[in-house]
């Protein structure tokens, strides 16, 4: 199950990655690495094997577990954007999980509104790369063709 805000924002944009950055995936998505389905499968089956102590406390906190995780996205520096699936899919807050799980933060808000507080600068991830966001965020469907 996908939040409509979030089948509204790939109606809109596709598949595809914002201030070659952060990708956005949808289910059946042509590629693999960017469905929703796949990407949610192997998380879980990664994270079923390990989980840090950050990302373990920020699920308690949610009382989830790795199995209420769907990723929806990733960032060119792998981090995982996931919904945290508990409750009514459009209230699904975001976990941001730095590559290797050194890290976690929360957007409380939709894959939708994550995406536009990232662009915006409102949302600030201390292990996005400074440069993040540009001062003219752009979306392509593949921005290194």
């Amino acid at each position: 199950m996908t939040p409509a805000s979030h089948r509204e924002l790939i109606q809109t944009y596709g598949v595809g990655c914002f201030d070659e950055f952060v990708w956005v995936f949808a289910d059946g998505a042509p590629n693999s690495n960017l469905d929703i389905t796949d990407s949610t499968y192997q998380l879980r089956s990664i994270l079923r094997e390990k989980t840090s102590n950050h990302l373990s406390r920020v699920l308690e906190e949610h009382r989830s577990t790795s199995d209420h995780l769907v990723q929806w996205g990733v960032t060119d520096n792998a981090d995982v954007l996931a919904w945290i699936a508990v409750g009514e899919p459009e209230r699904w807050p975001t976990v941001i999980i730095q590559a290797g799980q050194l890290g976690a933060v929360v957007s409380p808000v939709s894959s939708t509104a994550t995406v536009l507080r990232l662009l915006t600068g409102s949302l600030h991830i201390p292990f996005f790369p400074s440069d993040f966001p540009s001062e003219r965020p752009d979306f392509s469907a593949n921005p290194y063709e």
